[in-house]
């Protein structure tokens, strides 16, 4: 969550520094989004935020894609933990590619 909060905090960093460079770029507004709907949303398509209220005491309100992709479902891989040892290994070899490699045909499940 800090680490997702820190993200978008960079990111719109960077946004607001590119739009001062594009003042096409800008939106402006007089006042800070009160309630929800009136928010911007922000994210990537699977996973994202409403951020709104008063900017010293804003609300961040998170989704992800899982919560509204249909029935239930279990998306854990069962044979993500005997890879899990190999991946670690590769890893403190500093073989990162070859982990990445286990972690995307082993580990993640990919929806």
């Amino acid at each position: 969550m800090i680490k997702f909060v820190l993200k978008m905090f960079y990111l719109l960093l960077v946004l607001n520094l590119y739009a001062k460079e594009n003042t096409q770029l800008i939106l402006w507004y007089n006042q800070p989004a009160k309630q929800w709907v009136e928010a911007l949303p922000v994210g990537n398509g699977r996973l994202g935020a409403m951020v709104f209220g008063n900017p010293s005491k804003e609300k961040i309100q998170l989704n992800e894609n899982t919560v509204w992709a249909g029935q239930p479902y279990r998306n854990d891989n069962p044979d993500a933990k005997e890879n899990l040892p190999k991946v670690r290994q590769l890893i403190f070899e500093g073989k990162y590619k070859e982990a990445q490699d286990i972690v995307n045909d082993m580990i993640l499940i990919v929806i």
